[in-house]
């Protein structure tokens, strides 16, 4: 996200968004974004001081998370209907691209720009 700066996300005891993240100095607490999901997080960066984060929840639809450099959005679905949690890759300015299995075990893709 930008220098001097990790973020780390994984799903929780409680199936929810967990984050905590390096400030060049220490780390954080871990913090609860909510959500209930059915997969691990996948996270893209598109530029500096924003996070996209996308999951798999209970219905099988695409959720994604965003950081906007100072708070995070609430959670909106992208639809769809997953076999897989999301892989997320960021390959130019404003860009998102979002690659899962669906119920066919076909390649599922969608981007966010």
């Amino acid at each position: 996200m930008g220098p001097n700066r990790i973020d780390v996300f994984a799903r929780g005891q409680n199936q929810d968004l967990i984050h905590k993240w390096w400030d060049g100095n220490r780390w954080s607490d871990w913090e609860s974004l909510g959500g209930t999901l059915t997969s691990e997080p996948a996270v893209s960066s598109t530029r500096p001081n924003r996070l996209e984060v996308f999951v798999r929840g209970t219905n099988q639809n695409l959720y994604t998370k965003t950081w906007n450099g100072s708070r995070w959005s609430n959670w909106q679905s992208l639809g769809g209907n997953l076999n897989s949690g999301p892989a997320a890759v960021s390959w130019g300015p404003n860009r998102t691209d979002v690659f899962a299995s669906g119920q066919n075990r076909n390649l599922i893709h969608i981007y966010k720009g």
